[in-house]
């Protein structure tokens, strides 16, 4: 759950939420449009197939706008979809950074609190404190 959070705290800073809602909605109301429009097209999933195709660049061609509308359309939603793709990689990229620093901090924080509580430990403990600087691996 607070691996959730974290990633929904990057995707909000980022104003990515905005961006991927603003893309449901376009993409949602594209695969209303479509059928309507393009005679290739003959329903709602087809629609979603085919911007899916579109958005994603991959473009099989089995289903072809031929419409100026439909053309402009695709072009909307597959320029759209290749932001929403770049920017989803950046926010992943993103969220396992800040879970690699949150680590690193709680390791850090860890480490402090053992040498703050130096007199304190047994001699296993601080044989163990001593081989985990020597081998410097203080964040795990």
């Amino acid at each position: 759950m607070k691996r959730l959070r974290l990633l929904w705290n990057i995707v909000r800073t980022t104003g990515a939420d905005g961006v991927f809602t603003g893309f449901l909605v376009v993409l949602g109301a594209a695969a209303l449009l479509l059928p309507r429009l393009e005679p290739d097209v003959e329903d709602f999933g087809d629609a979603l197939w085919f911007l899916f195709v579109s958005f994603t660049t991959i473009g099989y061609g089995d289903i072809v706008p031929v419409t100026g509308l439909g053309r402009l359309i695709t072009v909307v939603v597959a320029l759209y979809g290749i932001l929403v793709v770049a920017l989803a990689t950046g926010v992943i990229v993103g969220y396992y950074s800040e879970i690699l620093r949150t680590r690193a901090n709680t390791s850090l924080d860890e480490l402090i609190s053992e040498m703050e509580n130096l007199p304190d430990l047994s001699r296993e403990e601080l044989l163990a404190l001593a081989e985990r600087i020597r081998n410097r691996h203080i964040l795990r």
